[in-house]
Parts: C-alpha cells; structure tokens; sequence
C-alpha cells in the first residue's frame, strides 16, 4: 500500500510542478501579466545605401501606444503606434553595413511589449566609371532625333525615332521616307525601316520582353514576333489624341499598358484593348511600376509648362498621388514641395518613386512629402541657384544604379549615395539633347540629339 501511494502521488506532483513552469513561460515571452496582451513582430521590408524599410505588426495590444526603435541597441525613432501595421522608415544609415533592429510597445501602467531582433544590410555603393562612345546617324533631308531604346541584352539593343539620310530618296528620285530604327547586334548599329501599312513614320516608343517580343508606338501599334513586323491595330487609339502613343509598359504582352496626350490611357490582355480612365486631361508621358500590381504615370503640360501630375492604378482606373503648378506660371502650388511637370518617373522595389522634368523629385514609401533632389548631392557641386537640364527620362536597376538624362548634356548617375556626370562634361551650351535612357548592369544606352543628328551615347563599366 504505501508503494502504491508514491506511485500514486509522484506523478501528481510532477503534473503540477509542469503546469506552473508552463503557465509562467506563457507569462515571460507572451503576454506579461497585467500587460497590454500584445505582441509585436519586425520584418525587414528591403534597404537601400542609406534606408530602411521595416514592417512593424501588432496583434491583440491597446491601442493608441508609443513605440521605440533601436538599431544596434541605439534609439532610433520614438512614435505613436495607432494601426496594427506600421511601415517604419530609417534613414541616415552607412552603405553596406548590417543592422540590428528591434522594438519596444509602451503603455502607461503596463508592462513593455518587445519584439524579436532582426538585421537589415544596406546596399554597397556602384562604380562611377564608364567607358563611353558616341554613334550619329542621318543630318540629310532634314533633322534626326531618336526617341526611346530598349535594352533586350548587350547584343540585341533597339532606338526609335526618325532618322532622315539620303536614303529618304530612291535612285530615281522617289521618296521613300526616313528610316525610323536603328538595331545593334553586338557588332554595329543597322538603320531600319518599320513599315505601317507599307509607309514609315516617326516611332515614338519601345518596350522589349525578349529578342522576338518587342512593341513600337507610333500612330498605333506594332509587334515584331522575331520573323516579322506585325500590325497591331488598336482601336481604342482612335480616342488617343493625334493617335500618338507616347510610352509603353508592361509584365507582358498579354498585361501591356500604353499612355498618350489628354490623359490617355490604355491596356491589352493578350487579345484586345481597353480604354481605362485616367482621371486628367494632363498629357501622359511615362508609366512604370515597382512591384505591385499597380503602375505609376507621369504627365503635365509641356508646351506650356502650366503643371504636373502623378497617377497611380491598374485597369480598374487611376487615381492622382499628387499634381503640382509650374513655378514658372504661378506661386500657388497644390503641393509645397511639388512643382513644375512630371516628364518621367522610376519606381523603386523599395516603392520609392523618382519622377523628374522641371526638377527631380523623391517620394519615399513609409515617409509624408517628397524631397527635392536638387541639392548640391544631385549635382555634385553647390548650385548656387543655377537651373540645369530638363530631365527627359529616368530609369533604375535598383537604388544604388539610377541614371537621369536630359537637356544640355545631362547624364548623371546615382550610385547610391552621390550623382556624377558621366560621359562629356555637362555643359550649359551643349548641343546635345537626351531624350531617353535605358540600362543593365554594366551597360547605359542613352538616345536623343545633337546637329540635327540622331545620336547614341553607350557607356560600358
């Protein structure tokens, strides 16, 4: 009998001893008692050069609370927590260095919430140094520009626009037209025609997926498939003011987006097209997107320079992030820190948006208002108050490789701490114009102007 007790009463006592160390462990590193019942989760969004995004997640606390950052045991933010999700912007941080970040939930009365440790690396700053070399076509039978490029790989480049020679006229005296490409194949440029209906225009834009999928905007649409030029007849372009298609984007030829003048915008799936309502009657003049499903649009008025817009949507519609009034027509601006017209924009996966024309603008994710990058960072020197280039496009492979270019031999690059000139030296005088840009890695194409001629700068690293 007594050996049946112990038996009896052992394991008891061994139950009860468990339940307690089980009850105060859910206490210690859940929820504390007389707390506020919350926890708190930290994950590293993405990171540039000197930022960093962390997303911040709350379940079950009392809310309003105040909330303390602290990267490598220093504070780094003190804020008020109001909504279960919190993008958490950081800035000022060195290139290529790790963080460590963690969290505190404060309440009054109520024991401290905190969460787990995790690490954010910047990214390292890119190379400056380019080697570079310029190509000029046409200068006879009128002036040459080209418009756009489309990087496919470093063998296989396409630039449109319209380049007049004296192939404008057959052997016996016949016009023909400018040619209105130019294609690289790793060796040399080849002046090409793209025919429309057996005639040539000016090809306004190009988007490539691939070496046998590439679009060309002109008065409509048309596709190479890799064999041939193919057609692309778009109804919906009839509404297009002058039927001109002034950028291209897409994820692929069955989600293509196009925009153009008076607000114009539209989107293929594959077998048709649909007219999708911008909301302005801004001109448009860019579209990207970082990595979610909507797209950013670019526009304003630039004969007259009377303003700016941004737009973001999908093809449920669009809405205005943010329009602004060109210092040149009025000092009442719709955004203090937003003024003149949005030619071109770049979105990166961090959700930062870079639009440019009149001036060059950031509009980081996680943080109100936008920053004028026009300070001496952007140009490498005090401005004095000196107004550069008209920025005619920007594009990025992250925030650490951007370009911009423009007006008056403006090819700046950004490495993710400083822009610098690349290429000839910016000058005031130039006759060189950039009208579009476009990059990988270790190759810059940039297209536009100079003499009357259509010219390429590529600049190798």
């Amino acid at each position: 009998m007594p050996n049946r007790k112990r038996r009896i009463l052992l394991p008891f006592f061994l139950l009860t001893t468990i339940l307690i160390i089980t009850a105060t462990s859910c206490n210690m590193f859940n929820e504390p008692e007389g707390g506020n019942g919350g926890s708190l989760t930290l994950t590293v969004e993405d990171a540039s050069c000197t930022e960093a995004w962390i997303k911040l997640n709350e379940t079950n606390a009392e809310l309003p609370a105040s909330v303390k950052l602290y990267a490598n045991d220093t504070l780094k933010q003190t804020f008020e927590l109001t909504s279960a999700d919190t993008l958490i912007y950081d800035e000022g941080l060195l290139p290529n260095r790790t963080y460590a970040y963690r969290a505190e939930l404060i309440k009054p009365q109520k024991p401290t919430v905190k969460s787990q440790t995790v690490t954010a690396t910047t990214l390292d700053t890119t190379s400056h140094d380019f080697t570079w070399e310029t190509f000029t076509f046409g200068g006879a039978n009128g002036s040459s520009d080209l418009r756009d490029v489309a990087i496919i790989n470093e063998n296989d480049i396409w630039a449109v626009g319209e380049i007049h020679t004296e192939d404008d006229y057959d052997s016996s005296g016949n016009y023909v037209g400018p040619y209105n490409a130019v294609h690289w194949n790793g060796q040399e440029w080849e002046l090409k025609r793209v025919m429309w209906d057996n005639s040539v225009s000016r090809l306004t834009c190009v988007f490539a997926f691939s070496s046998d999928d590439v679009w060309f905007g002109v008065t409509n649409l048309i596709h190479w498939n890799g064999e041939e030029f193919v057609k692309n007849w778009n109804p919906v372009l009839n509404d297009f003011a002058d039927k001109t298609v002034n950028a291209i984007w897409g994820r692929s030829s069955s989600d293509l987006y196009i925009v153009g003048n008076e607000g114009k915008i539209a989107h293929y799936d594959g077998s048709g097209w649909e007219k999708i309502e911008s909301g302005t009657e801004y001109d448009c003049y860019d579209i990207y997107s970082g990595n979610g499903t909507d797209v950013y649009i670019a526009g304003g008025d630039l004969l007259y320079d009377t303003g700016g817009i941004l737009l973001k949507g999908n093809t449920s519609g669009f809405e205005t992030i943010e329009e602004g009034k060109s210092l040149g027509s009025s000092t009442e601006l719709f955004n203090p820190y937003f003024d003149g017209v949005a030619k071109t924009l770049w979105v990166s996966k961090t959700g930062t948006i870079f639009f440019a024309g009149s001036w060059l603008y950031k509009l980081i994710n996680g943080k109100t208002g936008f920053e004028k990058h026009l300070s001496g960072n952007y140009w490498g020197g005090n401005t004095n108050g000196q107004y550069f280039g008209f920025i005619s496009k920007i594009r990025g492979i992250a925030e650490n490789q951007i370009i911009v270019v423009g007006e008056r031999n403006t090819i700046r690059y950004f490495n993710g701490v400083n822009w610098k000139q690349l290429g000839m030296p910016y000058d005031t005088n130039s006759e060189y114009t950039w009208l579009s840009v476009g990059m990988t890695n270790n190759l810059i194409v940039v297209v536009g102007y100079a003499n009357a001629k259509s010219t390429i700068m590529m600049l190798k690293r």
